[in-house]
């Protein structure tokens, strides 16, 4: 069902970044939608993929019961700071494009920084669990 909703989403946005070209001719916002589309379009091949390999899951399913959808969901990340260390670093790094070097490369070594944390924590945290 996903992959249809983000199907429906990429028509929508064809749609309307069509409209928005007839109408203004303008370069910067039809591409940015076009762009909109190609993502959303991706997120939807991707989701068709992945319920093809899967198969019907019981969320899916009329006849379903609570028992049926029992069982080990996956792995969840814990509470983590390096996420928001990541974002901070990219916040940086594109603040470094209209401020100066120096702050793309203060924004670089933090991202690379928040990037190895949170590897490092994933991979303790994966391997505890085992």
């Amino acid at each position: 069902m996903e992959w249809k909703l983000f199907a429906g989403a990429g028509v929508f946005l064809v749609v309307t970044s069509s409209v928005y070209w007839f109408v203004s001719y303008e370069d910067a916002g039809t591409t940015l939608l076009a762009l909109g589309v190609l993502s959303v379009l991706m997120v939807a091949g991707w989701l068709l993929v992945q319920s093809r390999k899967v198969g019907l899951r019981p969320e899916d399913r009329g006849d379903a019961t609570q028992a049926d959808g029992a069982g080990d969901l996956g792995y969840f990340p814990s509470l983590s700071v390096w996420p928001f260390v990541v974002a901070v670093g990219a916040v940086l790094i594109a603040n470094g494009l209209v401020f100066g070097v120096w702050l793309g490369l203060a924004g670089g070594l933090l991202l690379f920084v928040g990037l190895v944390g949170y590897a490092v924590e994933a991979g303790s945290a994966g391997s505890a669990g085992s």
